[in-house]
């Protein structure tokens, strides 16, 4: 992960912890951003990953920041498509492009660098330190996810596979069998922050990924879910009564989890809950 410390990163820093300082607007700093981006020498893929690099490194560091970063991102995407000459490109009578990805208007690559984020794995027998910092990044960077995703914005609506994947991870695995470099407490707080965020708008989604041969299979289910390889009712039922089940484990953990599904108390299963019949046809409130 990049260090942003590093001078490579000054000038985009100070124009971030202005925003952070109330000195400037989110529209001031996501110009000022895009400026400073495009004058950099280097390769026009290097110079948008390392602004890249530099939000989602923040937002993990300093989840206080996090709706301003989304706000300044969102105010990237809306300016104007830089003229390719302007960003040391060859020039052209076409908007800025890369990889088939209009500058700023689609955001080029920033779900690439997301996704290179989003894969955290805790270390089994990584030090207290470390593992803590790996389980605030998996939670952190969930939560931007879920606030980018949140903004209704077309250029993140991808991100809901982040939502998916977070899910499937936290709750369609049997406890007894989760993987020690994937412990519920990171996952479950991980899940909640896409509960919390968006509610019962993921209840709504229907969207399934694409399966196969040449493409994987992105949206398949872990060992309790069979079914459609992407967002369904029967999906949502089966993960709201996971986190009930989780909530009613004994033990510190347990308890640490149970806060973060607290968030949403209506999500969880419990003995006295509908059952399932009745959630299928009435989403929670």
């Amino acid at each position: 992960m990049p260090d942003i410390t590093d001078p490579i990163y000054a000038s985009r820093l100070t124009i971030l912890q202005d925003l952070f300082a109330n000195s400037i607007s989110a529209p001031t700093a996501a110009k000022q951003l895009a400026e400073s981006s495009l004058s950099d020498n280097e390769p026009l893929e290097e110079r948008l990953n390392r602004l890249w690099d530099l939000i989602i490194k923040l937002a993990r560091e300093h989840p206080e920041h996090q709706d301003k970063l989304v706000d300044v991102v969102v105010d990237l995407s809306e300016l104007p498509s830089p003229d390719p000459a302007e960003a040391g490109e060859e020039p052209g009578s076409e908007p800025l492009t890369i990889h088939g990805m209009e500058v700023w208007k689609d955001l080029p690559m920033l779900g690439w660098r997301f996704r290179d984020f989003w894969n955290v794995s805790i270390r089994p027998n990584s030090n207290p330190e470390d593992r803590q910092k790996a389980v605030s990044d998996i939670i952190n960077t969930n939560k931007f996810a879920a606030l980018l995703t949140a903004t209704d914005e077309p250029v993140f609506a991808s991100f809901s596979w982040f939502a998916l994947v977070t899910l499937r991870s936290a709750l369609e695995t049997p406890t007894e069998q989760m993987r020690p470099a994937e412990p519920l407490e990171a996952w479950i707080p991980a899940a909640a922050a896409w509960i919390e965020t968006l509610g019962v708008e993921i209840y709504k989604w229907d969207e399934e990924f694409e399966s196969g041969p040449n493409v994987g299979a992105r949206g398949k289910g872990g060992p309790l879910w069979d079914g459609k390889h992407g967002f369904c009712k029967g999906r949502w039922e089966l993960w709201r009564k996971r986190f009930g089940e989780i909530s009613r484990m004994e033990g510190e953990l347990a308890e640490g989890m149970v806060r973060a599904v607290r968030v949403k108390p209506s999500f969880i299963v419990t003995e006295n809950s509908p059952d399932s019949s009745c959630f299928s046809c009435h989403p929670p409130t």
